[in-house]
């Protein structure tokens, strides 16, 4: 094979005598070892096909057809083997380029994938990952292959791609058909690791789906969860626990999966109870339904990820908080959530150079503490929390985490700073990373206007129940 990049012109600039090298020692210089210096090819140098032309059983090829090119990765390669390197010295690992897709585009497919990959991908609900980073993930996902479970990824990304330029029509939801039925001809056949992690991708793309526009005919984002979280325990995924973009994709389920557990808490009141849906919605993807405990797989978890476990075991503790007398109970429920607290409060999040961190970080600390009625720490504490969480707010040109907008929005007891919160959702809303926020701003409002009807103190947590169980479906905070 040619080279068609800069030539080895194998000047040398000693001459591996061992141990002392002749030629730097006659320059009176250090021995820096064997040397090669990269330089265009020379007009006499007949090796060269970019020069002197192609020769024997190689005449008449296409000169691009016959081109290597020569990396960085070749000149370490060829230290290494000199023996110029360490003893200890790891040879260079060999990145295999990802092949290009034998999926075929359409035109309209086309314009999908790329509006994907230029504006759509910012949609997506991460808490401490690019969404831009995780969508090229996905689409590399969608194109690595012709099989079912990939085209599920491709369909469902063209799903949401599709809904987020041009809205609710049809051809959105031809996409998401097309996804469902892929995944379910995918689970009739063996599924191996690669097959398994595009399933994951296929379900967190289709609840992103449900969730974008979160209007009452969405309410199938939490099976997804269900069903994604039954693939990762079912599957041998270990060997890719360290793998950074299968951890970004983790991290994807487990924020959506933490922050279902504070909606289906306070939604308990609905017409149609978490996990009992009607014989009519669209059943889960996968047939056997795992419980909400069923842990993630996962190595040592994050600072992060440990905040999102805190989340889902004080929603827990909520959800189990005695309902008689029992001094007993109280007090193992009262001991349980002031342990709870002390874990949190020794995170390091109020540090964090993140805005969006340090929101989420109080609004959890807020929100356990108003629903345990100041158990956790002095309401001064509390209100000091949101008077810092109303500064961040303020300062922010959007705000796309809809769990800590809640939660300190809620806590808006001016004109002032209710026009603030407002003003903050209309902004976001313009943006191409935004999702819907309407219900959102409608459970604040509901909120804001019991704060005002009522002459006493409210219950807290009665009140987000009342508000949020009103709604026909299971919303979303993430």
């Amino acid at each position: 094979m040619l080279t068609d990049s800069l030539s080895l012109d194998r000047r040398i600039l000693c001459d591996r005598a061992l141990p002392t090298c002749t030629q730097c020692t006659r320059a009176n210089r250090a021995c820096k070892g064997y040397g090669i210096r990269l330089s265009w090819p020379k007009a006499s140098n007949a090796r060269r096909a970019m020069i002197g032309g192609l020769r024997g059983r190689s005449a008449g090829r296409r000169i691009s057809d016959s081109l290597v090119n020569t990396s960085s990765w070749d000149i370490e390669m060829h230290y290494y083997l000199l023996g110029l390197l360490p003893d200890d010295y790891t040879p260079p690992a060999l990145r295999v380029p990802m092949p290009f897709t034998p999926v075929r585009f359409d035109d309209a497919e086309s314009q999908l994938f790329q509006y994907f990959q230029s504006t759509a991908s910012r949609s997506l609900a991460t808490l401490d990952h690019d969404p831009v980073s995780l969508g090229n993930t996905l689409m590399r996902m969608a194109i690595s292959s012709t099989s079912p479970s990939a085209a599920a990824v491709w369909q469902a990304l063209l799903a949401l791609s599709s809904l987020h330029r041009y809205g609710v029509q049809s051809r959105a939801f031809e996409f998401k058909i097309q996804s469902i039925r892929a995944l379910a001809v995918a689970s009739n056949s063996d599924i191996g690791a690669t097959e398994a992690i595009q399933h994951i991708a296929a379900g967190m793309i289709l609840c992103s789906f449900e969730i974008h526009k979160a209007t009452c005919t969405s309410g199938q984002w939490r099976q997804y969860i269900t069903g994604v979280k039954q693939v990762i325990a079912a599957s041998s995924l270990e060997r890719f626990r360290e793998d950074t973009e299968f951890s970004a994709l983790l991290d994807w389920v487990y924020y959506h999966d933490a922050l279902s557990r504070f909606s289906s808490l306070h939604w308990r009141d609905a017409p149609f109870p978490a996990g009992a849906w009607p014989e009519t919605e669209c059943q889960p993807l996968f047939a056997e339904i795992i419980t909400d405990h069923t842990p993630i797989l996962r190595s040592t978890p994050s600072t992060l990820n440990i905040l999102l476990r805190l989340l889902s075991e004080g929603c827990e503790m909520l959800s189990n908080r005695p309902t008689t007398t029992s001094p007993t109970a109280l007090i193992q429920y009262k001991t349980s959530m002031k342990i709870l607290s002390k874990r949190l409060k020794a995170l390091p999040f109020p540090n964090s150079p993140s805005p969006t961190l340090q929101l989420f970080y109080h609004a959890t600390l807020i929100y356990f503490n108003r629903a345990t009625s100041n158990l956790l720490e002095p309401a001064s504490k509390t209100q000091l929390r949101i008077s810092q969480g109303f500064t961040l707010l303020s300062s922010l040109d959007s705000c796309e985490r809809h769990f800590p907008l809640f939660i300190l929005g809620c806590e808006s007891r001016t004109d002032e700073d209710r026009c603030m919160i407002l003003d903050l959702i209309a902004r976001t809303e313009r943006t191409g990373a935004s999702r819907s926020l309407t219900l959102t701003r409608i459970f604040m409002e509901h909120v804001w206007v019991q704060d005002d009807l009522a002459i006493g103190k409210l219950d807290y947590a009665k009140t987000l129940s009342a508000v949020i169980g009103s709604c026909a479906i299971l919303p979303t905070f993430v």
